[in-house]
């Protein structure tokens, strides 16, 4: 009995010991994938001598608000996020419908080199921005869009869009044919079977999709260094990128504090669709 005791222990002693090391792993890798956030926070709320006074401290000594009081005065911060928000909601919108449809149709109608199309958009998706970016900018410049945000933001569908595809194939892969195959059975047509049938179930799915093809549209800076000049139509990463060269407005603390009002969208997808978001996890790890 005490044999059997001895060994039980040394086994939960052993599961334990693991489960302390991955506790411990996910606290330190916790840790560092926030603290850059952390520091941008804190750094917003100190002074500029407090930022460049050593030693460095992890919270403001005296909070002040004069970061983003120097950002909104010397900068046209509001304009540039405006810009930010309308171009990647744009170019997000089109991905998801553009990729909807098109991963519909290969899911459901099986022809030939449907699985190849996706692969091609792939690798469309892996090409480097700096080979798209010259031909693009020509053309728009040749049917006198350039320098648009509607041109910025069709440009960026040329990467929202493969992405999408890639994330919604797994969602829609997922739902049976059957159930709309049954559904025009009963007199419905293609179109009311996927509006009432596929779509609905593929909703977590889109939501997840949306909210990361407008993270990649949101922190996009190349596309946008090069095809807008205007002041008035910088983006959030131009316009906070191209304060780093202006020395006689540069400042750390205005610096941080573009870069918190530029996090606040994306953290408010994550607090309000978080459920949602988790659901569309959940669905693509089950086909994967």
């Amino acid at each position: 009995m005490t044999e059997k005791r001895a060994k039980q222990m040394r086994r939960n002693l052993r599961v334990w010991s693991r489960k302390g090391i991955l506790v411990a792993l996910a606290v330190i890798l916790s840790i560092v994938m926030t603290f850059p956030l952390f520091w941008m926070v804190s750094g917003s709320f100190k002074s500029r001598g407090e930022i460049y006074k050593p030693p460095p401290s992890l919270l403001p000594r005296d909070w002040t608000t004069e970061g983003y009081e120097m950002l909104m005065y010397y900068t046209n911060f509001p304009a540039w996020f405006t810009n930010s928000l309308l171009v990647a909601t744009v170019s997000s919108i089109f991905a998801l419908l553009l990729g909807l449809g098109a991963i519909y149709g290969v899911a459901r109608f099986k022809f030939i080199g449907g699985r190849a199309f996706t692969y091609i958009v792939l690798i469309t998706y892996m090409l480097p921005p700096i080979l798209l970016v010259i031909p693009l900018y020509s053309f728009w410049v040749r049917i006198g869009l350039a320098d648009s945000l509607l041109a910025l933001a069709l440009t960026y569908v040329t990467f929202t869009l493969p992405f999408a595809l890639w994330m919604l194939r797994s969602y829609i892969e997922t739902i049976s044919p059957e159930m709309e195959e049954a559904a025009m059975v009963d007199g419905a047509t293609r179109f009311q079977a996927f509006h009432k049938i596929t779509l609905p179930q593929a909703v977590p799915g889109m939501i997840a999709t949306f909210i990361f093809t407008f993270i990649l549209a949101w922190n996009e800076y190349l596309y946008a260094l090069v095809m807008i000049s205007s002041e008035s139509k910088k983006t959030v990463a131009l316009g906070i990128g191209n304060l780093v060269g202006v020395k006689a407005l540069f400042s750390w603390g205005m610096l941080n504090a573009g870069g918190v009002l530029a996090t606040i969208p994306i953290l408010i997808f994550f607090v309000f669709l978080q459920k949602r978001l988790v659901a569309g996890f959940s669905v693509g790890a089950l086909k994967g």
